[in-house]
């Protein structure tokens, strides 16, 4: 064998090791969200979720108000007649979070996916960064819908 194919070998496993181990490192966590918000109301009809949190004047420091849309597209919320600085993140049928944005109180502006999203979590602002869940991690979406009324 040429001394070029034996020194090809040893530098290609090394890379292939390399590569596999690195494909399958994830930063990203599984959370129960009922682990950090005291208090969570899932809304999946049409009015709850057209409604949403309008008309709070506040809300308790772990609250979170959770959207279940019938099928999963870009969804957009608002904070029409929305006292409460909120953060939402938008979440896919997997519970993976998506995106997450800030929203401003009383803004009639559209706060929109990018992405299609199936669910959505809106917390008091800065919630998220504040509790370390961020764009990648994921929620354990079965356990929340448990809870839908």
């Amino acid at each position: 064998m040429s001394k070029q194919y034996l020194n090809f070998v040893p530098k290609s496993f090394k890379y292939f090791i390399f590569l596999f181990f690195i494909g399958h490192l994830d930063a990203s966590k599984d959370i129960d969200i009922l682990e950090y918000l005291s208090e969570l109301d899932v809304v999946s009809k049409f009015e709850d979720r057209k409604r949403g949190l309008m008309l709070k004047e506040s809300i308790p420091e772990n609250y979170g108000m959770f959207f279940v849309w019938p099928y999963e597209k870009k969804q957009c919320m608002w904070m029409k007649d929305t006292y409460v600085s909120l953060s939402v993140a938008y979440i896919d049928r997997k519970g993976k979070i998506l995106e997450i944005y800030d929203m401003v109180p009383l803004s009639k502006n559209s706060v929109c996916s990018k992405k299609a999203s199936k669910y959505a979590l809106e917390v008091n602002s800065g919630w998220f960064a504040k509790n370390n869940i961020n764009v990648g991690d994921e929620i354990k979406v079965k356990k929340v819908l448990s809870y839908d009324k």
